[in-house]
């Protein structure tokens, strides 16, 4: 049976991909807790169009790995990573879904066998 919950862990993920003549990059440090409240909370600033591709990535991640999670739990961007020239919205997406596949392997790691 796989894991419900992400555990209450703190987890960072860059994301980095070479594209031809340039690089798409982008950061985030995320905290996961249950004693605040539901949802996707941002402790530090991010662009809007920034912000939206974050939330869709961890939103997305969320429900095809803890679906029931941000009902009852809450996931904190506590930090973010952001390149001037390498940074756009698909890194910032990549970077939300890629920190969540994070969560999931260490969760599935940690249950008792």
């Amino acid at each position: 049976m796989p894991p419900t919950t992400p555990g209450e862990i703190e987890l960072y993920s860059h994301f980095s991909q070479h594209l031809g003549p340039k690089f798409e990059a982008a950061g985030l440090r995320v905290q996961f807790h249950y004693n605040q409240a539901p949802g996707i909370h941002f402790q530090v600033s991010a662009s809007d169009r920034y912000r939206a591709a974050i939330t869709r990535g961890i939103q997305e991640g969320m429900t095809l790995r803890f679906p029931d999670f941000l009902a009852t739990g809450s996931v904190w961007v506590t930090e973010i990573t952001e390149h001037e020239i390498d940074s756009c919205e698909h890194a910032f997406y990549r970077a939300g879904r890629s920190v969540i596949e994070q969560a999931y392997v260490l969760a599935i790691s940690m249950r008792p066998t």
